[in-house]
């Protein structure tokens, strides 16, 4: 080893050494707030990695379900020696018998959840959370002094991840340069206030091995149809029903039917309404919320994706393949960074008498795509072979808490 590395790593070394002591006796809590496990592997790994590269500082992982809790815990499995304590937060009673039928219009939980675990946010000195809604502890309940850390939990284009409530963070962790960039232009983004990590739920599939299991009894191509909940942009109101006539009456390819989780959750709100002769056709699988359609298990799984604006398109795109997008809105959508992502496949407008053409040249077409995907998905994803996205998101959130 030269001199030149010696003095490097020994710097590199008392500069850690410093942030753990300046770091000492810091309470760091990670709130995964939510109905669903989506938002957890975008977010947890840097819990994990924090407690195991700062062992003075106190880690709290809080979770609002069991079902949150439980994929927290497997994703622990990944991280031996990790500190972490686990908290599940809790939730008015009387409320438990009224959500099932409120929860259809309108997510209210999230809320409650914030409001009746008070003493513990604010014993917090950071929360470190994947979603907005946590913004309420400063302008709803007035914990002013609370430091506030978001990591995003999708990596898409849709113009609702970029609103302001992006730069109300006291710190942000992106995925990749997309975000610094599109960030920047909207002068949402501060200097300081941000760091790229990459995107750790890769990391954490990877890691935990998921096995795919086998839906349909042939071999025929598997296409993963994933719209989003929100109405003003998402196919499901225009063409869902379309869609799935279409692989019914289309024995040639299996459709996964796999909607971003809030979809059928919010089902009176959304317009979520699926007839039960869907669930008896042999080449559709149906799944409108488990823990595979966050898990990308079916993404992986897929050979297409058809889709319109969800996040999961790039996550897809891990493994570069087909794609065919839905304007169910009539979208002028060229040159327009909302939706960037429908340049990396083919764009159909009308369902019936566009989507069986599409499928039929997917495979043929996609060489035209596969520069794009592959320029896209780097675009999104900071990657770096040296450190992992966990540990490069941990070290900024003891860096930016050194220097409060």
């Amino acid at each position: 080893m030269s001199m030149r590395q010696i003095n490097s790593w020994e710097a590199r070394a008392g500069k850690i050494y410093s942030i753990i002591l300046k770091c000492s006796d810091m309470k760091v809590g990670f709130l995964f707030n939510h109905y669903f496990t989506h938002q957890i592997p975008q977010a947890v790994p840097f819990a994990f990695e924090l407690s195991r590269k700062y062992p003075k500082m106190e880690v709290v992982i809080a979770c609002s379900s069991e079902q949150e809790m439980a994929f927290v815990r497997d994703i622990a499995s990944l991280y031996p020696q990790h500190r972490c304590e686990f908290l599940l937060l809790s939730v008015p009673f009387y409320y438990s018998l009224i959500d099932p039928l409120l929860s259809k219009w309108v997510l209210i939980r999230k809320r409650l959840i914030l409001r009746n675990n008070m003493d513990f946010f604010k014993s917090l000195d950071a929360l470190v959370s994947p979603e907005r809604n946590c913004l309420q502890l400063r302008t709803r309940y007035g914990i002013r002094d609370l430091i506030m850390i978001h990591t995003r939990h999708g990596a898409g284009d849709r113009e609702g991840g970029f609103d302001h409530k992006s730069g109300a963070f006291d710190l942000t962790l992106l995925p990749g340069q997309k975000y610094v960039d599109r960030l920047t232009e909207l002068g949402i983004l501060h200097h300081g206030r941000y760091a790229v990590a990459g995107w750790p739920k890769f990391e954490v599939i990877q890691g935990l091995k998921r096995k795919i299991p086998r839906w349909f009894n042939n071999d025929r191509p598997i296409v993963v149809y994933n719209p989003h909940f929100d109405q003003r942009v998402s196919s499901w109101s225009t063409s869902g029903l379309d869609v799935l006539d279409f692989f019914a009456g289309c024995t040639d390819y299996n459709l996964i039917f796999a909607p971003h989780v809030v979809l059928f959750k919010r089902a009176k709100r959304h317009g979520a309404y699926l007839p039960k002769k869907y669930h008896t056709i042999e080449n559709i699988h149906i799944d409108t919320g488990s823990s595979a359609s966050s898990d990308m298990t079916y993404m992986l799984a897929a050979d297409i994706y058809l889709g319109d604006v969800s996040s999961q398109v790039y996550e897809f795109l891990m493994k570069p393949r087909p794609c065919i997008f839905i304007n169910g809105h009539g979208i002028t959508w060229r040159d327009n960074p909302f939706y960037r992502h429908w340049e990396l496949g083919q764009v159909v407008c009308d369902v019936q008498t566009e989507l069986g053409q599409a499928l039929g040249q997917a495979s043929v077409s996609h060489p035209a795509y596969l520069q794009k995907q592959q320029k896209a998905f780097n675009y999104t994803f900071h990657t770096e072979s040296n450190t992992t996205a966990a540990e490069r998101g941990a070290d900024a959130i003891a860096h930016f808490l050194q220097n409060r």
